[in-house]
């Protein structure tokens, strides 16, 4: 007995072959926990250890069967017995250290030519990134550990005052990952376990948002998460950091989902939260309406 078979009996339709979502392993159905167009986004895994859905991220077995089938976790727990399906509870992983040092792509540079029209043509300041935040540029052919990181901009991320891993973002929108992140096993410290910014600066609140460049814009009242889908390691560490926080994710539907699940964790922590929703993202805002959301923002809270 199995997921498969758990999900027949109930009669929840799933695939396990013939959509671009499926893997071996895996048994796909509609995400419960998502708006949009309808799909098979979300995989549950064959063995119980995990769901995922492609959208809007991570989630636990019985949460989702508990959304699928309307009952209760404790009946689905029992349900999970009676299938034999072992249902692996999620641990918190702890910042590890790691036995491979931390080593950035080689070639690489100063920011100069097309990395510097490339933040340019975003609004951006490129001397002032590359003083403020550490920003260098790889080449035409740029290596580490086999991986290509050609004709991006290195963003280190520090924290606790040491680079402990970096991005990369492509400058040629050819590339199908916009980020590449540094390799883990290089990570001092893995990225989704911390936040990006610029940590001496925080202080009572804190804007919340998205990618870096989002953090480049709204400058150091602001913190990313890497992306909308984040880490409960992540809400931990802004649970030391300060009190009162602002979310300022995307206009999208599944950003704005995000948004709300993280503010959730937020409050459930006792933080006081706010979310504001802004047309399009913050780093792509002229940085004299960006400064002026910041002001805006910061005075409400308090």
């Amino acid at each position: 007995m199995d997921i498969q078979q758990l999900l027949q009996d109930h009669g929840v339709h799933y695939l396990t072959e013939g959509h671009k979502h499926c893997r071996a392993g895996w048994v796909n159905i509609p995400c419960p926990f998502c708006a949009g167009s309808p799909g098979y986004h979300l995989g549950i895994h064959e063995e119980g250890s995990g769901a995922h859905c492609w959208r809007c991220g991570t989630h636990s077995v019985s949460q989702t069967l508990s959304r699928v089938l309307n009952l209760p976790e404790s009946q689905i727990w029992a349900m999970l017995q009676k299938y034999k399906i072992r249902h692996f509870r999620k641990r918190t992983e702890e910042p590890r250290v790691s036995i491979f040092p931390l080593k950035l792509p080689k070639p690489n540079g100063p920011l100069s030519g097309q990395y510097k029209t490339y933040l340019e043509n975003r609004g951006f300041d490129p001397d002032l990134l590359e003083r403020e935040w550490g920003l260098i540029q790889t080449g035409p052919m740029s290596f580490l550990d086999g991986i290509s990181y050609n004709h991006r901009i290195l963003i280190p991320i520090n924290w606790a005052g040491e680079m402990v891993s970096f991005q990369g973002r492509d400058i040629t929108g050819k590339s199908s990952l916009k980020y590449l992140a540094c390799p883990k096993k290089r990570e001092k410290i893995h990225h989704k376990n911390i936040v990006y910014g610029k940590q001496e600066k925080w202080r009572n609140s804190l804007i919340v948002v998205e990618g870096v460049t989002d953090v480049w814009r709204l400058g150091p009242n602001a913190a990313a998460t890497f992306g909308i889908e984040f880490k409960m390691e992540q809400v931990l560490q802004l649970k030391q950091i300060c009190d009162k926080f602002i979310i300022v994710f995307d206009d999208e539907p599944q950003a704005q989902a995000q948004a709300r699940k993280l503010a959730t964790k937020l409050k459930a922590l006792g933080k006081k939260v706010h979310i504001e929703t802004i047309e399009g993202d913050p780093g792509g805002m002229k940085q004299d309406d960006a400064d002026s959301l910041v002001r805006q923002l910061i005075k409400e809270v308090r």
